[in-house]
């Protein structure tokens, strides 16, 4: 199974990767673009990526699911739609930078989702802090798009046969686990 966690910053991605790898060693795993290119993006005050970072971020992302085919092991952390929810809560980017990357990423991102077979959100919750400087407001609102593009798809992602099955799972680490074990077992 080819699976994506999603989430905003701080949401305990990594640790469930990290968990799950445990269970399943077979599965290869994909850092976020982010721990590659780090050195390269462009950071808005407290907001994320600038524009050009965000295009690199999904190129990046959509370049790393591609070589796994239908039936791979793989978990990954992060999809490209991570990038659409960062792009729509970022209160620095003007709406016609906003538009214009949208426009571009969307069919990008549209198409990368055949090489996956789940997505899994990973909400915002109580029992995982974000680190200090990171802006919780801002985290709290990729959250919110993250949830309204995968949940809610109101950028059309979803609306093809090769679509991913979509999940979020509940706040607590050691729920979220038991979810994930049992979806993947489940095939």
């Amino acid at each position: 199974m080819r699976i994506a966690i999603c989430g905003s910053h701080s949401t305990g991605k990594s640790t469930l990767i990290s968990g799950f790898l445990v269970c399943f060693p077979d599965y290869a795993s994909e850092p976020e673009a982010f721990e590659v290119l780090g050195d390269e993006i462009h950071l808005l005050e407290s907001e994320g990526p600038d524009v050009e970072g965000l295009s690199a971020l999904v190129d990046y992302t959509v370049s790393m699911l591609e070589p796994y085919p239908d039936g791979s092991s793989v978990i990954f952390e992060r999809s490209p739609v991570d990038y659409l929810a960062y792009a729509d809560a970022s209160f620095s980017m003007s709406d016609s930078e906003r538009s214009d990357f949208l426009r571009s990423a969307l069919p990008v991102i549209r198409a990368s989702l055949q090489y996956l077979d789940l997505l899994v959100l990973l909400p915002v919750s109580n029992e995982i802090s974000g680190r200090p400087g990171e802006g919780e407001e801002f985290r709290v609102r990729v959250d919110d798009e993250l949830r309204r593009a995968l949940m809610d798809d109101i950028h059309g992602l979803f609306d093809h046969p090769c679509s991913p099955e979509v999940v979020e799972l509940p706040t607590s680490p050691e729920q979220q686990m038991a979810e994930l074990i049992r979806r993947v077992r489940a095939g």
